[in-house]
């Protein structure tokens, strides 16, 4: 984003904060705390869209009428809705490669690996001198 567009951004998330909490009993801050307290919302809230933080900010009041929120309290909702709505993209994500599919070897190529090897197949038919096999 462009400067211009940061602060448009950062005071529509200042906007959206300042009323959901006017809902909640505030002590008198002083002016510069108010700006410190709303630049640190801000700092915390500005990598989301708005109407996130909105739709977040609303969910806390429905949830939590009682209490009043921090950054931390957003966020959680925030990256939790995120979460849910991105979860088969992370699981494919973290999900190991699948391997190529193996070269077959065919039975004949088989047997003349093993027999340059000189190793019997074991599940050749054995023989034992003087016993022919029964049908």
């Amino acid at each position: 984003m462009q400067p211009s567009e940061i602060a448009h951004h950062r005071a529509q998330i200042l906007a959206s904060v300042e009323v959901v909490l006017h809902g909640y009993w505030q002590p008198d801050d002083a002016q510069g705390l108010r700006a410190a307290v709303l630049a640190d919302w801000c700092d915390e809230l500005e990598p989301w869209p708005v109407e996130s933080i909105r739709a977040a900010l609303r969910k806390h009041r429905k949830d939590h009428p009682n209490r009043r929120p921090n950054p931390g309290h957003i966020l959680a909702i925030l990256t939790e809705a995120w979460g849910r709505r991105n979860a088969d993209q992370v699981k494919a994500a973290m999900a190991p490669a699948p391997e190529p599919p193996k070269e077959r070897v065919s039975a004949e190529a088989a047997a003349a690996i093993m027999a340059e090897m000189g190793v019997r197949n074991p599940l050749a038919v054995k023989t034992v001198a003087g016993i022919e096999a029964a049908e």
